[in-house]
């Protein structure tokens, strides 16, 4: 299988600030010709150029609906379950691995018209398996957000605003999904408060050099925790071991 282009992505990428510009290289490679064709191939719904189509909006309370639509930045963090021991940064539960970065228009427009606009991604199946957190996608609009969990492989897509969780199956869009959580994976660095950074916005990356010299300036009992351990330590014989979650739609 040819590896998906990224190379000149990521370069273009890193040059404009750390934001996560996405691709027309996304879909590149000629054996995903079949895929992109798919994809065209939808009938165009009369979404009043709405960002999410009206299978996803029917499913999900109207206010997680609003933000996705009307959303003014769409910023991008890598999550993962968190260690037992774990003390860094948290969105909806999740631990903070890194940021990928603000989505350009670009990057929005692939989101919504491979996967959000796409009525063939989602099916209401229930699939036995269990969520793998890999990309989170945070719709801001005003004072409000949605995140959107994209989960690879149980190929799901979790909308969190509030105590308002949605899991839908995306197992028939496992190709697209693969390709979005592998390219904004890619762009992952490390992250940092954006207090800290005296940044009005939610990125988390550093982007001026008078950012770079508020970090230089931290000292070690200042500085954020934002250690990520790959791992959760070994726990002892003499602890009690729980049961894993199993089954579709958990998020431990």
């Amino acid at each position: 299988m040819k590896k998906l282009y990224l190379i000149t992505l990521f370069t273009f990428v890193c040059s404009l600030q750390h934001q996560a510009y996405a691709a027309e290289n996304l879909f590149g490679d000629e054996e995903d010709s079949l895929l992109v064709q798919q994809i065209a191939d939808q009938p165009a719904e009369n979404t009043n150029n709405a960002t999410i189509s009206s299978f996803l909006s029917t499913r999900i309370p109207e206010a997680v609906a609003t933000n996705i639509n009307k959303a003014e930045k769409v910023f991008c963090y890598t999550v993962d379950y968190a260690p037992a021991d774990y003390m860094g940064y948290m969105i909806d539960g999740l631990a903070v691995k890194g940021s990928c970065g603000e989505l350009s228009e670009n990057g929005k427009e692939l989101i919504k018209e491979s996967l959000l606009q796409n009525g063939t991604a989602f099916s209401t199946n229930i699939d036995n398996c269990q969520i793998v957190p890999k990309i989170m996608l945070r719709y801001i609009y005003g004072p409000d957000h949605t995140d959107i969990l994209l989960s690879a492989p149980c190929h799901s897509i979790t909308f969190f605003h509030g105590r308002d969780i949605v899991t839908i199956n995306a197992a028939p869009g496992a190709k697209i999904m693969e390709k979005i959580t592998e390219a904004y994976g890619k762009l992952e660095e490390k992250y940092l408060s954006p207090a800290l950074l005296n940044q009005m916005v939610a990125n988390g990356q550093i982007t001026t050099q008078s950012q770079k010299e508020i970090v230089r300036k931290l000292s070690p009992t200042e500085a954020p925790v934002k250690k990520w351990q790959k791992e959760a330590p070994q726990q002892n014989n003499s602890q009690v071991q729980q049961p894993k979650l199993k089954g579709w739609n958990k998020i431990r």
